[in-house]
């Protein structure tokens, strides 16, 4: 799978000094370059728009070698940690709802998509090749083992814009965003004595991914990248964005993006039972991963509020991953129009004369649901005394976006809060395309649970 429209890389080895040639089907001119004393040679050969005719690249340096069934279509580089790593054919004990129906109709899809994983390598050097991996065409085996957001993002994407799609899946599970980037770009973003901590950590140390995970594949030209990681990164609510910003202007300038042209697209992580279901680590997490917004030019940010498990890190709902992935895709990247793929989140609050609070929420210009009259779950008030009460909620239909909060033991409401604990199983505020709210306050008492 080639990217399509661009001067794509291609490269290799050969014997030292050999001339190269590249000849590709959809042109009629020969390429010519010459390997260095290493043997090793790189080019850029344009590719033409996208299309589900399968071409052919022949490359010689004396010998030739002929590359067939090559697509020319979009790709996207796809990493993080479990939960990008999870396959179709889901964990032990962890199924991905409605895999049995994606895997047993993957041919149907072997023409659409076309997926590569990175086999797992960790090292401190920046390697030039990887340890190991090939693109395949979608078959019901190759798509059971293979990452579940990665495959769901590129079903939604091809049937959407209609060219094929590839994804490159460099995952590690239970991994941190420090392995992801090489160490200067590290030491830019943290302090002296984070980062002093951050290398006595056990395990796969920072840096390590980079180097044997992504190093290798960065002159693949591609069109944008997806992110799912930050369970391992929970108690960095002070810095988590700042790590992913530099993160994603090293990857950018890797591929040879000086001007944030290359999307970055991630997921919020899932609520779930970290310590307590009543503690708020996972929403302070999550306030700093909506931060990030405003760090990473050209950013999305798929909402996943009502998908999470309780006892389970690793949410079933995979599909729906993927495809609101592939909708900000859609939106930001592809231009289109007719849906609003971003999640609703807090703009500002104000009180009432009635003892009550409002606040107003982005991506809702046609409104929010459940719908009217229904019971709107998951908010909490409190006053000067910083004391959450539970809290009844209204949508206003004549002032989109607008939700009104309340609660009879608070007559002075200072604070709101929204889905902003480990689990809140009411939470189900969305927008008219059912995105669902991200946890948010008003209040800064990062001490109040």
């Amino acid at each position: 799978m080639l990217q399509q429209a661009s001067k794509v890389n291609l490269w290799g080895k050969a014997d030292k000094n050999a001339t190269v040639t590249v000849k590709a089907s959809w042109q009629n001119a020969q390429l010519r370059t010459q390997a260095d004393a290493q043997g090793n040679w790189i080019l850029q050969l344009q590719t033409p728009e996208g299309s589900f005719t399968p071409q052919s690249i022949t490359i010689s340096d004396g010998e030739a070698l002929r590359l067939d069934n090559i697509l020319i279509g979009e790709v996207w580089v796809c990493s993080g940690q479990s939960n990008m790593e999870m396959p179709v054919k889901g964990f032990s004990n962890q199924p991905v709802t409605g895999a049995f129906d994606y895997i047993t109709a993957a041919g149907r899809e072997k023409n659409n998509i076309r997926m590569f994983t990175v086999e797992k390598a960790r090292s401190f050097k920046e390697e030039a090749d990887c340890k190991g991996g090939s693109w395949a065409a979608a078959t019901p085996e190759v798509v059971a083992n293979f990452s579940a957001v990665a495959y769901f993002f590129a079903y939604n994407l091809t049937h959407a814009i209609d060219v094929p799609v590839g994804v490159i899946a460099t995952d590690w599970g239970g991994t941190k965003i420090e392995s992801w980037m090489p160490l200067e770009t590290l030491k830019s973003c943290v302090t002296a004595g984070q980062y002093e901590q951050k290398n006595k950590a056990n395990g796969i140390k920072p840096s390590e991914l980079y180097g044997g995970m992504i190093a290798p594949i960065r002159k693949y030209t591609a069109k944008g990248f997806l992110w799912y990681q930050g369970e391992s990164n929970l108690p960095n609510i002070d810095h988590y964005d700042k790590m992913m910003a530099a993160m994603v202007t090293r990857w950018r300038q890797d591929w040879g993006d000086s001007h944030d042209q290359m999307p970055f697209y991630y997921v919020q992580i899932a609520p779930f039972r970290y310590d307590a279901d009543s503690s708020t680590t996972y929403p302070l997490f999550v306030e700093n991963q909506t931060h990030a917004l405003k760090l990473i030019a050209n950013s999305a940010m798929a909402a996943t509020t009502d998908i999470g498990t309780p006892g389970c890190i690793h949410p079933s709902e995979k599909f729906k991953v993927g495809e609101r992935l592939a909708a900000l895709a859609l939106a930001d990247t592809y231009g289109q129009k007719g849906f609003d793929p971003h999640a609703p989140s807090l703009l500002s609050a104000e009180k009432t004369k009635e003892g009550k609070m409002t606040v107003q929420l982005s991506h809702a210009e046609s409104g929010l649901i459940p719908w009217y009259q229904e019971p709107v779950g998951g908010f909490e008030i409190a006053g000067e005394d910083k004391v959450f009460y539970p809290a009844t909620a209204t949508l206003d239909t004549h002032h989109p976006g607008s939700v009104t909060v309340w609660s009879d033991a608070v007559k002075q409401p200072v604070a709101v809060r929204y889905a902003f604990k480990n689990v809140v199983s009411a939470a189900n505020l969305c927008n008219m395309y059912g995105i669902p709210a991200v946890p948010f306050r008003t209040d800064t008492w990062n001490e109040v649970k």
